[in-house]
């Protein structure tokens, strides 16, 4: 099986309210939202498949181009997107909701096309920090959230478990004892099922509130060895901070909707978590 993903990009803009509440409900509930906004939104659409042996492609790109711009570019660029969008059908134009709408429309394209691939994913973002994915998950699709976020920490490489000369030979120049500092970034997913009323997974500001109180306030602008107490007698590798930032995160956050932690300690450097026995 092999994957074939094609990226296209639209603008649109759009508003979270629904008619039925008042405009002081709407601004609880959807906070800043709710107020008439846009977005270029960058939409990549995963195909899988076997490679036929005669052309050597899983599916031809130009069977699938056409496709992508009838179904994302077409019927959503420029567009304003309510819940009275007919690509809605009465639901919030959430970028949960729309991945969904989206995986929905290119289906039944696929099917009708007689594409020999199938769908396999549609990842949407709003922004850098703000993106959707509906992936399949054993034969069902299955949407997520995840949401960015940033802090500056220093750390030294260094375990309790070694003595100096094994710590400075396997950690060379991280091992300095002043320590040295990154600008991590921190992913953080959560799914489920959006609120068939709200159209979210997850209250945004809730979230934020979490991530910035467990993880952003607590390590932004700290010595990780020093100044925090899981890292007291724990080696601060970017393997151990993807798990302590996974543990405080499933606790606070509700109950079983984290699904995935990415540390991006440098632009090479990448660890994601996803809990214990994944």
């Amino acid at each position: 099986m092999v994957l074939l993903t094609r990226k296209v990009r639209f603008s649109a803009a759009h508003r979270y309210y629904l008619k039925d509440l008042t405009e002081a409900e709407n601004a609880r509930l959807f906070g800043p939202c709710v107020r008439p906004h846009g977005h270029d939104y960058t939409a990549e659409v995963t195909a899988a498949g076997p490679v036929n042996p005669e052309h050597g492609m899983v599916v031809n790109i130009s069977d699938l181009k056409p496709i992508l711009q009838a179904e994302i570019v077409d019927r959503l660029g420029g567009e304003y997107l309510t819940a009275e969008h007919p690509l809605l059908e009465g639901k919030v134009p959430s970028t949960e909701v729309l991945a969904r709408c989206i995986w929905n429309r290119l289906e039944q394209s696929f099917r009708a096309a007689g594409l020999p691939a199938r769908l396999e994913s549609v990842l949407l973002a709003e922004s850098r920090s703000l993106w959707s994915e509906c992936r399949r998950r054993e034969g069902e699709p299955m949407v997520t959230l995840t949401r960015s976020y940033e802090f500056a920490a220093a750390h030294r490489l260094h375990s309790e478990r070694l003595g100096d000369e094994e710590n400075e030979t396997l950690f060379g120049k991280c091992n300095n004892p002043h320590g040295h500092g990154h600008n991590y970034v921190v992913e953080v997913t959560v799914g489920g099922e959006p609120d068939p009323r709200s159209g979210l997974l997850i209250d945004l500001g809730l979230l934020d509130g979490v991530v910035n109180e467990q993880v952003v306030d607590r390590f932004d602008h700290r010595h990780l060895n020093l100044e925090v107490e899981e890292f007291r007698h724990l080696n601060p590798t970017s393997e151990n901070l993807v798990c302590v930032i996974w543990n405080r995160l499933a606790r606070a956050l509700p109950p079983g909707t984290l699904r995935r932690v990415t540390v991006r300690e440098t632009e090479r450097n990448i660890f994601t978590y996803e809990g214990a026995g994944e």
